[in-house]
């Protein structure tokens, strides 16, 4: 997004067009992307195998909007609680 000018004022105008950007104030492209990073216990917990019939009933609950389920988002926001208290 550009915003090239908020006043009529023409001075005020050619001072925001004359300014230059500051390279060590810009970050570097890798920086401004979203990063995800995976705990060693999420790694560990991603190699464990699960059964078929296991990973079936994920899928149904996740199709069945399970998840969504004022329950489920219920337990998940009394765990966030409690670990923050800790």
């Amino acid at each position: 997004m550009e915003i090239r000018s908020v006043s009529n004022d023409p001075l005020m105008t050619n001072m925001n067009q004359n300014k230059k950007v500051d390279s060590a104030l810009v970050p570097p492209q890798d920086l401004t992307k979203d990063k995800i990073e995976i705990s060693a216990k999420g790694r560990t917990m991603a190699t464990t195998e699960l059964s078929p019939e296991r990973l079936e009933e994920i899928r149904n609950k996740i199709n069945s909007n399970f998840y969504n389920s004022d329950e489920v988002l219920n337990k998940v926001a009394d765990k966030i609680l409690s670990d923050f208290k800790k």
